[in-house]
């Protein structure tokens, strides 16, 4: 049987063999242009990181107010090290790439942040926080910052040759970090503790007003805590299963599941557009065209465009939905009210029995 396996290799092998004479590639040549492809695509990631960070810091910093439950302080600006966890068989490149060290390199700084104003610059090399090196106490970089409860550090960065103290005032912000993933998938979503931005969607969006108004759908998921309530209708679909297999003797406990976990789930997409164009909005952007978005994924997702919609509303009414809150909030912008979502009317009489300050 053996002999026999090696005969069929041997076949397979000389019966499927080229009929051209295609050229010859050394392997040093073809590691070479390996590294190059490399750096591309470093160099795109790192460009669509850019414009994320830039466009999600305002929305973080200035919808605090809503996110009072969950609340970080942000300076604006984005670092590497050599100490970070890059993708496999990429870290070399990244180091030299961007020359990093142990210490953290600032790559980006948001314009207006405290950061900038302060002078930070990219390609600083973070020396020292608070004169401590950064990496004091086996503790990362990045936990150093996370312990900031919003007083100022002095930063020790080198530039040029020469060490500059900075002293920075972060800005607080929702504690809901914006991250990029790297897919070709267009598409956006939140475990409830961060935002995730695929690189296929970032790439989709046209401009920054529509990436915002993605990001401010997200966030809006977060600070509505419709995460925590769509884990809760699951819990209670599946108890009304349980009950419904101890009577029946069928078990209903997974439909029940299923049923409370799409529970409102239109309801909850459509409240999280609206609630997100507030929240884009309020950051400075302008949604009264972002609503395109829908027009186009119809183009490429027909689908999407029946009215009944599925877990998500359709194309077409979430673009109506979106033009009238832009409608809405211009309006408001021109009698100067302030950007807060409107309530349902059964809550807003019950706000008026409180005098607490007017949160959604």
């Amino acid at each position: 049987s053996f002999l026999i396996l090696i005969i069929l290799s041997s076949l397979i092998f000389f019966s499927c063999a080229p009929s051209t004479r295609y050229p010859k590639i050394s392997d040093q040549l073809a590691k070479e242009e390996a590294e190059r492809q490399k750096k591309i695509a470093i160099k795109e990631m790192m460009k669509l990181q850019k414009r994320l960070y830039r466009v999600s810091f305002p929305i973080l910093t200035q919808n605090a107010y809503f996110c009072s439950k969950n609340k970080t302080y942000l300076f604006g600006f984005f670092h590497i090290s050599a100490r970070d966890k890059f993708p496999k068989g990429f870290k070399d490149t990244y180091i030299s790439l961007y020359e990093l060290e142990d210490h953290p390199k600032v790559i980006f700084v948001v314009p207006g942040s405290p950061a900038q104003k302060a002078g930070m610059m990219p390609g600083d090399v973070i020396m020292l926080l608070n004169n401590k090196a950064p990496y004091s106490d086996f503790k990362s970089f990045r936990e150093l910052l996370k312990e900031n409860k919003g007083n100022p550090y002095t930063f020790t960065v080198k530039r040029g040759g020469k060490l500059i103290d900075l002293k920075i005032s972060p800005m607080c912000a929702c504690n809901y970090p914006v991250m990029l993933i790297q897919s070709d998938s267009v598409n956006a979503f939140t475990d409830g503790k961060r935002v995730y931005i695929s690189s296929g969607l970032m790439r989709f969006l046209q401009s920054d007003n529509e990436l915002a108004l993605v990001i401010g759908h997200e966030l809006a998921h977060c600070v509505m805590n419709h995460i925590s309530k769509q884990m809760g209708n699951t819990l209670i679909g599946g108890i009304l299963g349980a009950l419904a297999t101890v009577l029946t003797g069928v078990d209903m406990t997974r439909v029940g599941m299923e049923a409370g976990r799409f529970a409102f789930s239109q309801e909850f997409e459509a409240e999280a557009d609206y609630v997100g164009c507030y929240l884009a909005a309020r950051a400075g952007y302008d949604v009264s065209d972002a609503a395109d978005i829908w027009r186009r994924i119809a183009v490429f997702h027909p689908e999407a465009i029946n009215l009944k919609g599925s877990t998500h509303p359709s194309t077409a009414k979430r673009f109506i939905a979106i033009k009238k809150a832009a409608e809405e909030i211009k309006e408001k912008q021109r009698l100067g009210k302030p950007l807060i979502p409107e309530k349902r009317v059964s809550e807003e009489k019950e706000a008026q029995k409180d005098d607490s300050e007017d949160k959604f």
